[in-house]
């Protein structure tokens, strides 16, 4: 595959895995660092979310250099420009893109939220809360399967979408590995 690809030596490849799968995948490879785990959470009570807010705006193609802009501000680990094509919502204030959110995947089969970040001057002020608050709520109205994946390590944002009702489904580890 690394041949008929035409990849350099020591090209990384990245995936992300079950529990299960963990211990014969990392046997089987060459990793470039230690596995980082993720916890899998799924939008299971919708009576947790908060009203509406309206600062919470959509983002259109106007705002798109913004958002990349944010996006690389944030250091965003998944983040691509491809993902534009779905719905990005966020807060402004003082012409600044403050707090901002998207999603990863954006189809009636499943939805998963992702690119979600408030610049560090805004940080502990709700706003990340009301942008996945609207992520999920636009999620809902196409599929009843709204997920996200966030850092173990990562408690506050573990706690915020519990707030919302969100609920744990698995443990999976995200791996890069040299092809």
């Amino acid at each position: 595959m690394k041949e008929q690809l035409d990849l350099p030596d020591n090209a990384v490849g990245s995936a992300i895995v079950n529990e299960e799968v963990m211990d014969v995948l990392v046997s089987q490879l060459e990793l470039v660092k230690s596995p980082k785990k993720l916890l899998l959470m799924k939008h299971i009570h919708q009576e947790a979310l908060p009203p509406v807010d309206k600062s919470v705006l959509p983002l259109g193609p106007s705002y798109f250099e913004l958002i990349e802009s944010k996006m690389a501000d944030l250091e965003t680990m998944a983040f691509s420009k491809e993902e534009l094509q779905y719905p990005f919502y966020g807060v402004m204030e003082q012409h600044e893109l403050i707090a901002v959110g998207g999603y990863h995947i954006y189809s009636e089969d499943y939805v998963e939220l992702g690119n979600i970040g408030t610049d560090v001057r805004w940080r502990r002020q709700g706003y990340g809360k009301k942008i996945c608050a609207e992520l999920t709520r636009a999620g809902r109205r196409v599929t009843s399967n709204v997920y996200l994946n966030v850092l173990e390590e990562n408690t506050g944002a573990i706690s915020l979408y519990q707030s919302i009702g969100y609920e744990l489904m698995c443990s999976q580890y995200m791996v890069d590995f040299v092809i």
